[in-house]
C-alpha cells in the first residue's frame, strides 16, 4: 500500500496527477503524486529510467510537464515566467555534476547568483559566501579553482553556491554517482549537517545508509510511476509492494 502524502495545507511542495511525455512518444511520467511538508527530507529511489530525476527537475522548471499540477511554496508552477522565477529564487538545486565555472574562484562561484539573481552588494555577497564554504568545510579553498579541487569538495562548493540563493527547498539529483567511493562521505555529511538544520529537502540518491538515517520518508518510482511510499524503517524492514522488493533484494 501506498502511503498517504503529506495533506496540502502543511505541503511546501505539492505535485498531483503529474504527467510528461518525451517527443510525444515516451510517456517518463505517468500521473505521479507527491507532497512534501516543510522541513521533511524525502528520498526517491528506483531503477535507471524511472522517470525520478526527470520528476524533481518539474519542481524548478528545468523539465516542462503536460499534464497536472505543481505547486510549490503556494506557487503554481506554469509557463508564467515570473512565478518560474519566483519558484526558482526558492528551490536550490545540486546535481550530478558539479557545473562549476572553472575560471572563476571558488568563492566567486559561490558569489556569482546572489549578486546577479538577489542584487546582493559584493560585500554581503562575500560574507555569506565565507559562511556557507565554512558551513560545508571548505572555507581554505575559497581562493582556489575548481580543477585544483577533488570531486568531493567541488560538490560542497555547488551545495554552498545552490545555499547562496537562501533557499527554502534543496534538490539533490544522484548528487554522489560521479564521485569516487572514498568521496562520497565527505558529501553526505554535509548533506546529513543541512538536514539536520531544518532545510526542507528532496533527494535522488541510491546512497541506502543515507536514506536510513535521514531520511523522514523513502519513495520508489518505477516505469514513471509511484510504486510505494513509506517510512525509512518500513520501506527497508517491511515493504508491501512486491516491485520495492525486488528492488530493494538488487541494493542491498
Amino acid at each position: 500500500m501506498i502511503a498517504q502524502p503529506a495533506s496540502d495545507s502543511e505541503s511546501i511542495i505539492v505535485a498531483q496527477d503529474v504527467e510528461k511525455w518525451y517527443d510525444n512518444n515516451f510517456h517518463v511520467l505517468q500521473g505521479v503524486n507527491l507532497s512534501v511538508k516543510k522541513q521533511e527530507v524525502v528520498v526517491i529511489m528506483g531503477p535507471s529510467g524511472s522517470g525520478k530525476s526527470t520528476f524533481i527537475r518539474t519542481f524548478n522548471a528545468l523539465e516542462p510537464y503536460q499534464k497536472g499540477t505543481i505547486i510549490i511554496d503556494g506557487i503554481k508552477l506554469s509557463h508564467d515566467l515570473k512565478n518560474i522565477d519566483a519558484i526558482r529564487r526558492e528551490v536550490g538545486m545540486v546535481f550530478q555534476q558539479f557545473n562549476l565555472f572553472p575560471h572563476l574562484t571558488v568563492l566567486d562561484n559561490v558569489m556569482l547568483a546572489p549578486i546577479w539573481v538577489r542584487r546582493w552588494k559584493k560585500q554581503k555577497s562575500e560574507e555569506v559566501a565565507m559562511q556557507l564554504l565554512e558551513r560545508v568545510g571548505i572555507l581554505e579553498q575559497a581562493r582556489k579553482y575548481p580543477g585544483q579541487l577533488s570531486g568531493g569538495q567541488q560538490q560542497r562548493v555547488a551545495i554552498a553556491r545552490a545555499l547562496a540563493m537562501q533557499p527554502k527547498i534543496m534538490l539533490f539529483d544522484e548528487p554522489t554517482s560521479a564521485l569516487d567511493p572514498e568521496m562520497v562521505r565527505e558529501v553526505l555529511d554535509t548533506m546529513r549537517t543541512l538536514a539536520n538544520s531544518g532545510m526542507t529537502m528532496v533527494c535522488v540518491t541510491h546512497e541506502v545508509g543515507f536514506a536510513r538515517e535521514v531520511a523522514d520518508r523513502v519513495v520508489l518510482m518505477d516505469g514513471g510511476k509511484v510504486v510505494e511510499i513509506a517510512s525509512p524503517n518500513d520501506f527497508f524492514s517491511n515493504p508491501q509492494e512486491e516491485r520495492t522488493q525486488k528492488f530493494l533484494s538488487q541494493i542491498l
